[in-house]
């Protein structure tokens, strides 16, 4: 089967997809990190400093991973930094808010449940951050949501994958895995879950409808 140019397919195989896994960040709802700080007019050091001890801090990854509050992280980043609780709770609300959906993704996902295949979320997301977005319309497209921050498991461990498959009675060979992170996308192929890495471009939608649709 051929693809179009500057697609990243892991191992599809010619089984017929029955289900779709899609991931959130940067697949179904937008995640900029740097658009996120931009929007705070910050003064240069604090945006450093929010970078540094928030997004790209083992405590991000920890309350994704369901082991820590946000009101923990907040306290943490205050008391190993300059930055106000006022500022981290700030940006903690920004990054939130900044989750809005991909227009081209909700039009595939449309697309995918008119074809009448099942669509699950599994997404690694802290409970807070998923609370305050699980109203959005495009989670009714899901047929099941999973949240690493609620499960107390994450991507790429095996175990969040075994939970998703068991909890909804999905084939492997069936089920097509779309997600940003290349780790994520070799985990589901371990377990003999057909995955594609999305980039976000022309040719990715190309791709993803092609192994759906013809």
């Amino acid at each position: 089967m051929a693809f179009p140019a500057g697609v990243v397919v892991m191992m599809v195989r010619t089984h017929q997809q029955r289900a779709v896994i899609l991931d959130l960040g940067n697949v179904v709802l937008d995640w900029d990190i740097s658009r996120i700080l931009n929007s705070l007019k910050l003064e240069r050091e604090e945006a450093r400093l929010l970078r540094n001890e928030l997004f790209n801090h083992q405590d991000w990854l920890d309350m994704d991973h369901g082991k820590v509050t946000e009101s923990v992280v907040v306290s943490a980043v205050c008391s190993r930094s300059t930055l106000s609780g006022a500022t981290v709770e700030k940006a903690l609300l920004a990054a939130k808010n900044s989750l809005a959906p991909i227009d081209q993704s909700l039009v595939l996902m449309q697309e995918i449940s008119d074809q009448g295949m099942q669509m699950f979320c599994l997404s690694n997301m802290s409970r807070e951050t998923y609370a305050h977005i699980k109203d959005h319309e495009l989670f009714k497209l899901f047929s099941g949501i999973v949240i690493s921050g609620l499960e107390g498991c994450m991507k790429p461990d095996e175990d969040i994958f075994h939970l998703t498959l068991e909890r909804f009675g999905l084939e492997p060979l069936s089920t097509l895995f779309i997600d940003d992170n290349l780790p994520n996308i070799k985990t589901a192929e371990k377990l003999g879950i057909n995955g594609f890495h999305f980039k976000r471009s022309r040719n990715c939608y190309a791709g993803i409808r092609k192994i759906l649709f013809e």
